[in-house]
């Protein structure tokens, strides 16, 4: 109770300003870098799915990096991924072994966190969604995206990667950790119509459910 009562006479908010994370679409790819010597990271090529991942036959992975960007301390980024095959429907064309990833990557060219999206389904068009921890210590980092389990008879390209950055405990997207965060919370732990990314933004404390453990959390952020 004490708690609560603190909270409510708390006026001042958790503010941060948004990294501008590097889009890659068909239209915008300037800064990023294409790991194959043999084509040309261009709009023509993206279109026509040449930019892709997999590890050839002898053994490089082909990656795509994305320029150095500022990191905001302790963010989330958020990804939502384009990735298309025309091989698919194909007798050779094997699944599990296209398993997209990313990493963010430090100043050192290690990877400081990782996330694999192994498809349960896949069709020729696949939108995925992934997301990062920026850790505290990090002020500045690379995007890189690979298919590391994957070959040259399962491979895809990568149509467009759009990102977003957001402050945990922000659940509404305002920039800052304030009330209006709780109340976006508990319309999600009671039922609202809130949509999968809101409701993913409220598990706060990534527990893998939203509840008052993640009300608790953002208290938590505003007093801290």
């Amino acid at each position: 109770m004490k708690r609560l009562l603190l909270f409510v006479f708390v006026l001042t908010a958790v503010s941060l300003m948004r990294a501008q994370v590097p889009q890659f679409t068909s239209a915008d790819y300037a800064g990023w870098i294409y790991n194959n010597p043999v084509i040309y990271l261009n709009e023509d090529n993206i279109l026509a799915n040449r930019i892709v991942l997999y590890t050839t036959s002898t053994g490089q992975d082909l990656t795509l990096t994305s320029p150095v960007f500022a990191c905001g301390a302790g963010q989330i980024i958020d990804m939502q991924v384009t990735w298309v095959t025309t091989q698919w429907q194909d007798e050779a064309f094997d699944k599990s072994k296209v398993a997209l990833t990313a990493a963010l990557i430090g100043d050192d060219g290690m990877a400081v966190d990782s996330v694999t999206y192994d498809f349960a389904t896949i069709s020729k068009t696949n939108h995925v969604k992934m997301s990062l921890d920026v850790p505290r210590s990090m002020g500045h980092a690379r995007l890189r995206f690979a298919s590391w389990k994957a070959d040259v008879n399962s491979n895809g390209a990568i149509r467009q990667i759009l990102t977003a950055s957001w402050l945990p405990g922000d659940v509404n997207l305002d920039g800052e950790v304030s009330l209006a965060d709780i109340n976006a919370i508990m319309s999600v732990i009671l039922g609202g119509d809130t949509g999968a990314d809101l409701s993913g933004r409220a598990d706060v404390n990534r527990d893998g459910e939203v509840g008052i453990a993640d009300v608790n959390r953002v208290i938590d952020l505003i007093l801290n």
